[in-house]
């Protein structure tokens, strides 16, 4: 009586083709979730970079406020008082004082970090943003080498007496876990006549 053993080919085949889809697969996975973090990267910085232009075009709107009362009392013939012509002066160099500070602040800004309020209020200015803080990081470590950066940047720290890190909070942004800081800076008293209030917040 003879034996007749039959092989099936096809299975190795079979198996190397799943292999290759599931392999096939695992590729195009990880070229969306590389595209997902991208995304929120480019999201993250322009957030924080249109903060920042909200608050020059804030100061700019201010002083073209002023300007165009001061031309609107030249055509009326009234004469401009010593008190207009000083706080149109004093208004002028806030808003270069400030352009340069929000200006070295945002040099200083990383691409893991958004800032969410800036506000000037009783001789400080009050910093409040959020650290994206990865797996081994120190989120105190984080802040502190922004503030280190805020110290030594020229164009910012003029006329701080003191820059410092004031509180922080973990939270998680984005499904990821994050620090939000404040850090208050202490202008020096005799700069305070030059500056211009303003609290800009987006929500």
């Amino acid at each position: 009586m003879e034996h007749v053993y039959h092989i099936n080919l096809n299975k190795g085949e079979d198996k190397v083709a799943h292999i290759q889809r599931q392999m096939e697969l695992q590729r195009w996975l990880l070229l969306l979730v590389l595209a997902l973090i991208g995304a929120s990267e480019v999201w993250w910085i322009n957030d924080s970079n249109n903060k920042l232009n909200d608050l020059l075009a804030q100061k700019e709107n201010q002083v073209e406020e002023v300007q165009a009362q001061l031309a609107k009392l030249q055509r009326t013939g009234k004469n401009l008082s010593k008190r207009d012509i000083l706080n149109l002066a004093a208004l002028e160099q806030g808003r270069l004082l400030w352009t340069k500070k929000l200006i070295g602040l945002g040099e200083e800004t990383t691409r893991q970090m958004a800032l969410t309020d800036v506000r000037f209020e009783k001789g400080n200015l009050y910093i409040v943003g959020l650290h994206k803080v990865k797996e081994g990081e120190d989120p105190i470590d984080l802040v502190m080498d922004f503030v280190h950066r805020l110290e030594n940047n020229p164009d910012f720290n003029e006329n701080f007496s003191n820059i410092q890190f004031a509180s922080s909070s973990d939270i998680i942004s984005q499904d990821q876990p994050a620090l939000q800081f404040e850090i208050r800076c202490k202008i020096e008293p005799k700069f305070l006549s030059k500056t211009i209030n303003f609290n800009a917040r987006k929500s």
